[in-house]
């Protein structure tokens, strides 16, 4: 048969303990592999990486500027983020990529304008319903340790996040004009 017992070790939010930074670390290594993959390109896997660092901006200015204690919530709001973010991201990429096959002779400024027009409504609803799912968390006296930061820190980022997709993969993606 099979049993279970407590084993002497355990795992906790420590100031000491690292681990959990290494595993957004492991998170996003594993995330540039699969897009480098699917893109078939080290470039375009890089710009979908370095998306999420961006919505990271927004967790910390909103734990910072709303003076939120960043614990376990926080830590799980920038797992969920780079979810959420790389999703939006590959999405629109990927739509970039297929009308440039489909369209070569096409600029590369009107495909991705094609491409956003077609993708930023679906981006939008996703991060709007995920938005709105999370106000139930943030209302109310009762604010629990795990619950508000993480929809605290899920919605700074995800506004971040749309910015810095609107901004940054706009620029990136597009990329340098050849001569």
């Amino acid at each position: 048969g099979y049993s279970a017992k407590k084993g002497n070790s355990w795992w906790s939010w420590g100031k000491e303990d690292g681990k959990q930074y290494l595993l957004l670390a492991l998170i996003i290594v594993i995330i540039y592999f699969v897009s480098s993959i699917l893109f078939n390109s080290l470039r375009q896997a890089f710009i979908i990486v370095f998306i999420i660092p961006v919505s990271f901006i927004g967790v910390f200015l909103t734990f910072y500027l709303f003076k939120v204690n960043f614990d376990q919530g926080g830590f799980a709001s920038l797992i969920l983020l780079c979810g959420i973010t790389v999703n939006s991201s590959i999405y629109l990429v990927s739509q970039f990529n297929s009308i440039r096959e489909n369209r070569p002779l096409l600029s590369p400024v009107r495909a991705y304008v094609k491409a956003w027009n077609i993708k930023i409504t679906p981006i939008l609803l996703t991060v709007l319903s995920t938005i709105l799912g999370f106000i139930p968390f943030m209302i109310g006296q009762n604010k629990e340790a795990f619950w508000f930061p993480l929809s605290v820190g899920t919605i700074g980022g995800l506004i971040t996040s749309v910015i810095g997709i609107y901004l940054y993969l706009s620029i990136m993606v597009v990329g340098k004009k050849k001569r």
